[in-house]
């Protein structure tokens, strides 16, 4: 799986890039929303990791630019879990949200519903 990475918080960002390679995930990262829009324009991502709340343009800037593909999937990870932030947020297309700090293994768990499933042995169907 190819992932974008956008958090204003470098370090994370770059721990969680050597985390999915590790788990054989392509990852790349940035820590501005320009930035990770002209990602999006220029390449193809199976999933944006998009922190909510990063300065100047933010989160809800970003997935208002219409810029995401249709077939890229976004998780929201944020430590700022409002009603109404959960609220905007799928509104503009977010599909699913993960809780500041977490884990690799919940980060893991997170990412294998946005894993294309395979059945391993289709003649046995």
């Amino acid at each position: 799986m190819k992932i974008l990475i956008l958090d204003d918080n470098g370090s994370l960002a770059e721990a969680l890039v050597g985390i999915l390679e590790c788990n054989g995930h392509e990852a790349d990262c940035t820590t501005t929303a320009e930035e990770a829009l002209s990602r999006l324009q220029d390449q193809n991502y199976d999933l944006v990791l998009l922190d909510y709340k990063i300065p100047g343009n933010d989160g809800v800037w970003l997935m208002r630019q219409h810029c995401i593909p249709r077939k890229t999937k976004v998780l929201l990870m944020t430590g700022c879990m409002h009603r109404d932030v959960v609220n905007t947020m799928f509104g503009l297309g977010v599909s699913g949200y993960i809780m500041k700090p977490f884990d690799e293994a919940e980060l893991l768990h997170n990412l294998e519903f946005f894993l294309p499933h395979h059945d391993p042995n289709p003649a046995a169907a």
